[in-house]
């Protein structure tokens, strides 16, 4: 989890969205302004600051406009990471305000809503402006859950086993990692065996979540994963995994952040042990897909296939 206590230091959304623009082509300050719709002078003030505040050269100022340093161009690309990352969270939230009155209807398991689904919404509503899409976030037995009792049109799940007798569709491809944090780094240099990672204590998902299911699949002969303790949230499991409780099983997904910070570390698999998993869509039987429905799984397959 992020450090949150120096937050009122972190830059402003604004001032790294000019950025952003001023990187992507504008060639003064005043056009990126008005691409964002701000006024110059204050668009000016807030790169200074963002300049004052990260003790960075941002800007090369001369008669003939304004362009970045090389400095200024690095922090432009982490920038729109940053600017991305919110697109999606506005995407998500959108989608589950809009969960009752939404033309489509979806439910979704968690890592597909919190790591997938946001920026492919982003997408959807780009092209399909007039398709509104409400969204609702559980495991994967409670995605198939709704889908049977009619209470979304469409389902999309992390579960190798799917419900018999419901339609389903390959919307993407997922593996799972065990990880934990540095200090774990010397449990074992070689990739285990699934015998042996079955007598390893582990942090898990819930028993109905797709994540749990595809461990304790891989581990089935030799009695399932060992549980030291099981938790509902991914977010839950990675804080646990980092304050050194035990390794973690999470979809590569969900731990490229963690990673990349080194607060986990990725622990060597043996080939035998089969993480990979299927994503699916799936829906009821007895319905058939509306055109707004079919729309958004086409374009669920097209962006994570």
């Amino acid at each position: 989890m992020q450090d949150l206590r120096n937050m009122q230091s972190w830059p402003e959304l604004s001032a790294l969205a000019l950025l952003v623009s001023l990187n992507a082509g504008a060639r003064s300050i005043g056009q990126a302004a008005a691409q964002l719709g701000l006024a110059q002078p204050n668009a000016s003030r807030s790169l200074r600051g963002l300049e004052r505040d990260l003790k960075v050269p941002l800007l090369r100022r001369s008669p003939r406009g304004t362009e970045l340093t090389v400095e200024g161009r690095a922090v432009a690309e982490w920038a729109a990471n940053v600017i991305d990352a919110y697109a999606d969270l506005n995407a998500g939230t959108r989608a589950i305000q809009e969960a009752r009155a939404g033309t489509v209807r979806v439910s979704a398991s968690l890592t597909v809503a919190e790591y997938l689904l946001p920026r492919a919404l982003t997408s959807f509503r780009s092209t399909h402006p007039d398709i509104d899409v409400g969204l609702a976030v559980e495991n994967s037995a409670a995605v198939i859950a709704a889908v049977r009792e009619q209470r979304c049109e469409l389902g999309l799940i992390e579960s190798i086993s799917l419900p018999e007798q419901m339609p389903a569709e390959v919307v993407g491809r997922d593996r799972l990692t065990i990880a934990a944090a540095p200090s774990f780094s010397g449990a074992w240099t070689s990739p285990i065996t699934a015998e042996a990672l079955a007598q390893v204590p582990l942090l898990v998902r819930e028993v109905g979540s797709g994540t749990r299911e595809v461990i304790d699949v891989a581990l089935g002969e030799f009695g399932g994963a060992r549980v030291e303790g099981e938790y509902g949230s991914n977010s839950a499991l990675k804080i646990a995994a980092a304050a050194e409780v035990a390794p973690i099983v999470l979809s590569e997904l969900a731990l490229r952040d963690e990673f990349r910070a080194r607060r986990l570390i990725p622990l060597p698999v043996a080939p035998e042990v089969d993480l990979e998993r299927e994503l699916h869509a799936v829906w009821s039987p007895g319905r058939r897909l509306s055109p707004g429905a079919r729309s958004l799984l086409d374009h669920l397959v097209g962006a994570w296939t």
